[in-house]
């Protein structure tokens, strides 16, 4: 993990200290922001929802480390399944290690047991999430919940197609607009706003000179500057989001593998 915090020296991301749940929830504006996120990563209707079927393929990755869980089952949570729960781990770390679920929708729910009684018992439950649109493999990001037990969970589409080679993939969770300089390209994020960035530019060195802007009292202030290697064949997953403890806008960086095609695809989209 890496971070974009405030500062002024030219250096590559930190590691971020350990933060609690808490901590990331303290800002009241995060819940609708996550929902906005949700909103712009799948696009599903309920009609599809309960068209599609299949076999998909999830990885599972925690935001932060305490939101990781060895023993962590998903579900399919349509009344006609019946099958046990298939272990699905919540790692820190995205490799190329995969949970294979059977649904006959696009919902997934994560609980703490194998048994499907664990649906129905509110503490049991992790979170839910709703698969993008058209996709066969997916990358799960829990993020903080309402309280200790449960995550929000975002879907990433994770096909070559959706989240192709070389390419980085942000999400700006913080409550404030958010731009990237890399080189001389610009990207800018809405709150709640998903941006695929492909290809990244370098420069000389085989890297991007990153800088960060922060849009708040009707201007922009910057807030960091860095170096971002290229993805190369790989990938990687990032998200903006603000500190509460020390309101800075920082972002957490999860490094990936190069895409694949999944091994079993939904028969129904």
């Amino acid at each position: 993990m890496s971070c974009l915090s405030a500062g002024s020296g030219n250096t590559n991301c930190e590691i971020l200290p350990t933060r609690t749940r808490n901590d990331f929830l303290d800002y009241p504006m995060i819940r609708p922001i996550l929902t906005a996120a949700a909103v712009l990563v799948s696009a599903a209707t309920l009609t599809a929802q309960e068209a599609a079927t299949g076999r998909f393929e999830l990885r599972m990755l925690a935001f932060s480390p305490d939101l990781q869980k060895k023993e962590a089952f998903a579900h399919d949570p349509s009344p006609e399944a019946a099958d046990s729960g298939v272990l699905a781990p919540i790692k820190t770390y995205l490799n190329h290690e995969f949970s294979t679920v059977i649904l006959k929708s696009r919902k997934v729910v994560f609980t703490t047991k194998s048994d499907r009684e664990s649906l129905k018992n509110d503490a049991d439950i992790i979170g839910e999430a709703t698969l993008p649109e058209g996709a066969d493999s997916a990358i799960l990001l829990f993020l903080p919940g309402k309280d200790k037990s449960h995550s929000r969970i975002m879907a990433i589409n994770d096909s070559k197609h959706a989240f192709p080679a070389g390419s980085i993939h942000v999400t700006n969770l913080s409550p404030l607009p958010v731009r990237l300089m890399l080189e001389t390209k610009q990207f800018d994020f809405k709150p709640g706003q998903v941006v695929l960035i492909e290809d990244p530019p370098i420069g000389d060195s085989g890297q991007s000179a990153m800088r960060a802007f922060v849009f708040k009292n009707n201007a922009w202030s910057p807030v960091a500057t860095g170096l971002w290697p290229h993805p190369g064949d790989a990938r990687s997953v990032r998200v903006l989001f603000r500190n509460p403890n020390a309101g800075e806008v920082q972002l957490r960086a999860f490094d990936d593998i190069p895409p694949r095609s999944p091994q079993a695809a939904a028969t129904a989209h």
